[in-house]
């Protein structure tokens, strides 16, 4: 009779007692350890005509869409990756201090939140025109990877754009005013990496 294996995954063992039957054994192995493996498939519907039962836990590969799924008991899901956080390597260009950084990332979604202080003097607008001012480098794990990206900035009182490159530089590019000694900006920033 054959017995349970010793990890507790329900893949049955040929016993040195049963009788000889190399289709059983090869058959109660197969039956045990295929179900708790990937799966290959062509596609969706090729599993759902091969897998008309699915056990919770099951994973397949979908080869038409490139897709690892998971049974979660009632559907195939994709699961979703793990979330990753930064708080360091933010560093502030002259005239500027830290306040905080904040990264989020969660597969190739990726947010940056950071606050600096302007510790220089008063930035003013020459005829309503904010000359190019660098005011920050982003961690490279932060930076997007395929172009320059825009972004958002506000002081609670002003507002304005930015840039961030894949140097991960960020470059104050407009303002609806006067940036004052003291002032506090919040950038913020929502992208996609095209790679990791």
């Amino acid at each position: 009779m054959t017995a349970p294996d010793q990890y507790g995954q329900d893949v049955q063992i040929w016993q040195r007692t049963d009788p000889p039957s190399i289709d059983g054994a090869a058959k109660a192995l197969a039956d045990g350890i295929i179900p708790h493996t990937v799966m290959w498939f062509a596609s969706a519907s090729e599993r759902g005509a091969t897998l008309t039962a699915p056990e919770e836990g099951m994973a397949t590969w979908l080869r038409d869409v490139n897709r690892l799924e998971i049974y979660n008991g009632s559907a195939w899901i994709t699961p979703e990756p793990s979330l990753v956080t930064g708080t360091t390597g933010l560093s502030a260009a002259s005239g500027f201090s830290i306040i905080d950084f904040f990264g989020h990332r969660q597969g190739r979604v990726t947010s940056i939140d950071f606050y600096l202080t302007r510790t220089g003097g008063d930035i003013t607008l020459s005829n309503g025109n904010l000359v190019d001012l660098v005011v920050a480098t982003v961690p490279t794990s932060w930076r997007p990877t395929h172009a320059t990206i825009s972004g958002c900035w506000d002081s609670g009182i002003r507002h304005g754009g930015f840039v961030i490159g894949v140097d991960g530089i960020v470059t104050l590019r407009t303002s609806s005013g006067t940036i004052s000694t003291g002032t506090n900006l919040r950038f913020q920033l929502t992208f996609i990496r095209t790679v990791f």
